[in-house]
């Protein structure tokens, strides 16, 4: 892109610290090398900081900030409040026709694409075969360390051979019998507790919405029959049948699982690492339905959006162009930081490429049948926020003992509040 000579030295991404950082910059330098012109810089601040600091600068039209790293659902309250810029329709014809659908989803709001997905994210199954068998309990089938797994494997491993929530309780119940969590390993944990991105699925699998199609409401939905049968289960697990350990902090699932303190757990792709680095004897299986729902699964990740306070939001929308949508800038991002792509190109390539056969590059394979086949997005909201506490909210009181539908009713109550004092339209 044309510049004016010196007035505008280049452009700015806020985002937070850690690997993505150094995905960006391989993106940025490959942009650079492109346009000798430009000079884009990577400012990063760590993740407990990062929401607060960022909405902060985007409200005081700060111009420092060109581009921000944005989290999927956050999106429509920065589109709503004028923080960020949308793309022109070329832009989202491009994104549409070469992108995962609920991405380009997520990244819209009121028709317009304001935001182009960088990356995806997936859940599986982690389970400890020694465990299960100790139990009694046959093993789901899954991706294991010494295993190669074809394409058409995966697609009969996630239709035909999914487990149900409820084989899981059952197994969960054979593992702890009465004793979970003292003589006994725990059976079962969702690895982030309570949160809405974790729990989706559960609704999601029955066939239920959290909030209206218009998202003015959560009446008739999160505290409708299939999130009341869904908070049932999820009761079940902590007050019935004491399987599963009452709130988790960050990582401790993981941690759990990898001492043999705990023999399943629910959880995002990025704990593999860590898991085939143990001593555990385990598989990976796809995630769990309830017997008489469909398959559905957690999904979204960040986002690159241009701010309004860009002093050239052309020249911020040309890089997210090339970081998100062009073969070059996906490639260097997929290839740095190892995650879920949402490009249909890269997609298709893991699941013809050989090299993702062997363990643990399957479980990559896994995910992106998933992400095209059973993945929903959390729900475009300018009160995302308010429906994210609401939700995390019930779902530790049910885990207490709260009655699902007081629990429910409350949330219901905290959202529908929040949808009526923030939407503008």
């Amino acid at each position: 892109p044309a510049r004016v000579a010196d007035a505008y030295p280049g452009m700015t991404v806020l985002m937070i610290e850690g690997l993505d950082k150094g995905s960006m910059e391989a993106v940025a330098a490959a942009y650079m090398a492109k346009h000798a012109d430009v000079k884009v810089e990577i400012q990063s601040l760590p993740w407990n900081q990062f929401f607060q600091v960022s909405e902060m600068r985007l409200k005081s039209a700060d111009a420092a900030v060109d581009l921000i790293y944005t989290d999927a659902p956050v999106v429509a309250s920065y589109a709503a409040n004028g923080y960020i810029l949308p793309f022109d329709a070329a832009v989202a014809d491009e994104a549409k026709a070469k992108l995962v659908g609920p991405s380009v989803a997520t990244g819209t709001y009121d028709g317009k694409l304001y935001s182009l997905p960088m990356n995806s994210s997936a859940q599986v199954l982690y389970y400890n075969v020694d465990l299960l068998k100790a139990a009694g309990i046959t093993p789901p089938n899954g991706l294991t360390k010494d295993s190669a797994t074809k394409p058409d494997a995966i697609v009969k491993l996630a239709t035909d051979d999914r487990w149900t929530f409820e084989q899981v309780a059952e197994a969960a119940k054979a593992v702890s019998g009465s004793e979970g969590g003292k003589a006994k390993p725990w059976g079962f944990a969702f690895e982030q507790f309570g949160e809405l991105y974790q729990l989706q699925p559960l609704g999601g699998s029955l066939g239920g919405e959290l909030i209206s199609a218009d998202a003015k409401t959560a009446d008739g939905y999160l505290n409708g029959d299939a999130w009341t049968k869904a908070a049932t289960w999820w009761s079940d697990l902590f007050n019935k049948d004491n399987v599963s350990p009452r709130s988790l902090g960050f990582g401790e699932a993981a941690q759990m699982f990898t001492n043999g303190q705990l023999a399943m757990f629910v959880g995002g792709t990025w704990n593999v690492p860590a898991v085939a680095g143990s001593s555990i004897n385990f598989g990976i299986a796809p995630h769990p339905k309830f017997a008489d729902g469909k398959a559905s699964t957690p999904t979204g990740s960040w986002y690159l959006s241009v701010t309004k306070a860009s002093p050239d939001a052309a020249a911020a929308a040309d890089f997210a162009k090339f970081a998100a949508l062009s073969d070059e800038g996906t490639d260097v991002w997929f290839k740095t930081l190892n995650q879920l792509p949402v490009t249909n190109r890269l997609l298709d390539e893991i699941n013809a490429d050989p090299a993702f056969d062997a363990f643990p590059a399957s479980v990559m394979r896994l995910s992106a049948w998933e992400s095209r086949n059973t993945a929903a997005a959390r729900p475009v909201t300018v009160a995302f926020s308010q429906l994210q506490d609401a939700f995390r909210t019930a779902f530790t009181d049910i885990a207490n003992g709260v009655p699902v539908d007081e629990a429910l009713g409350t949330a219901v109550d905290a959202y529908d509040q929040a949808a009526a004092r923030l939407n503008r339209k």
